[in-house]
């Protein structure tokens, strides 16, 4: 009875501990509509031996499929390119004989990305540098005048005379 026992638990084992969708990211390309995307597994035990996700973009074409085979690294990448700009819902969720467990949904928003300009800065600030969507702004040296023997200063969040 006791062996019988121990290998209903072998043999349920391996169901209970499939390797799971842990996490998902995506990273829009600086140029077009082409996207990187990282899924990462967990694996609970040393017996998950294998497993497949499909990805599904969310604009209606063929997303790519990751699998994952015995002592492969964790996270994966791969790149997808949609046809338009727009945002759109990707869901990634176990596919083919040996299915991750778990799903995640990311949403994905690619083109239209409009230049920095300096109208994005809030007022009284200005753009100091820019490389693609990210920026950076800087306080306007305000008309401060500074008494005879003081200086101009800024920074810690603070402007003044010293």
């Amino acid at each position: 009875m006791k062996t019988f026992a121990l290998l209903l638990l072998l043999l349920a084992l391996p169901a209970w501990a499939a390797p799971r969708v842990a996490n998902v990211s995506v990273k829009p390309m600086e140029k077009g509509n082409e996207v990187l995307i990282s899924v990462t597994i967990e694996r609970p035990t040393p017996l998950d031996l294998t497993c497949a996700v499909s990805i599904d973009p969310g604009d209606g074409g063929r997303g790519p499929t990751i699998a994952w085979d015995v002592a492969e690294r964790r996270t994966k990448t791969t790149r997808y390119e949609y046809k338009k700009a727009g945002t759109y819902k990707m869901k990634v969720a176990g596919s083919g004989n040996d299915p991750c467990s778990g799903s995640r949904d990311v949403l994905v928003t690619v083109g239209g990305v409009k230049p920095v300009t300096k109208a994005q800065c809030p007022e009284g600030w200005e753009l100091a540098s820019s490389k693609g969507p990210a920026y950076t702004c800087r306080v306007r040296t305000p008309a401060l005048s500074c008494a005879d023997g003081t200086k101009y200063f800024t920074g810690k969040g603070e402007i003044g005379c010293k």
